[in-house]
Order: structure tokens, then sequence, then C-alpha cells
């Protein structure tokens, strides 16, 4: 691997900040020699700083909290980046917390049981989740609120 390879220089200083899926950093390098790209992904790859599978369960693992995002959208958000979509399935598939509970979590983290519910509802909206969920989500949350004073 030649040390002057200006897109494997390129690639390790966008690669510090984040994650990025293989095929976001080769458009990101496509002003680059295409042997340079190739032998930058290839020396990436084989030391494993560039892995599709673990940047979406990263990402998936990343949707809690306030972050929280739905299934759906996560799916998209990965796609529109380059991401594989049996790779994008298995992180879905492998996560932690289901849809159901991120919700919670999402409104756990911003909302308190005297804020606006409309408001609530259209912030998880907005974070991509089944809008048939919602309603419940929100019952759930507002109603345990409520039921705890």
């Amino acid at each position: 691997m030649d040390a002057n390879n200006a897109a494997l220089q390129a690639a390790l200083k966008k690669l510090r900040a984040a994650d990025w899926f293989e095929a976001e950093l080769r458009g990101f390098l496509a002003s680059f020699p295409a042997e340079e790209v190739e032998s930058a992904i290839s020396f990436l790859r084989e030391r494993r700083m560039i892995d599709d599978s673990r940047t979406a369960r990263n990402l998936v693992e990343r949707s809690t909290g306030k972050k929280a995002r739905g299934s759906d959208r996560l799916r998209q958000e990965m796609l529109d980046r380059g991401a594989p979509a049996e790779i994008v399935e298995e992180a879905l598939a492998e996560q932690e917390t289901d849809e159901r509970e991120r919700m919670h979590q999402a409104l756990a983290a911003k909302f308190r049981p005297e804020d606006s519910r409309a408001k609530a509802g259209r912030f998880l909206a907005s974070k991509g989740f089944d809008e048939d969920a919602i309603e419940g989500a929100l019952d759930r949350y507002f109603e345990s609120s409520e039921s705890s004073d």
C-alpha cells in the first residue's frame, strides 16, 4: 500500500469522524483515480476500518432516546447512504429494542406528562415511526404518566 495514496488519506480523514458505508465512501472518493480508490478500499476493508454490517448495526443501536427513529426511516436512511439491502434488513432484525420501546424512549427523553400530546405525536411522526403505532404509544405514555401521579 502506497502511503502517499491520496484517496486513502482522504478516506482515513473521513473515517475519523464517523462510520461510512463502502458505497458512500466510494462516492466521496469518485474524483480520485480508480486504481487509487480500489487500493484504498481494499486496504480499509482488510483492516475492517470499513464494514457495512458494523456501520448498519451501529446506526440502529444509536437510534434510541431523543435520537430514536422508526424502522422504516432507519431502513430508508441506510439505503440512501448506499448500504446493501440485505445488511440493512439483518441489522433491523437484530435490534434489541422494538419500535414500540424506541417510541417510548423518545417520548420519555423529550416530553413530560403535562406536555402537549399533539406535539408529541408530531415529534414521533417526524422521526419516521409507524403512524398506526403512534396513537398507541401516546396512549401508553400519557396514561402511564397520569396514573403515576
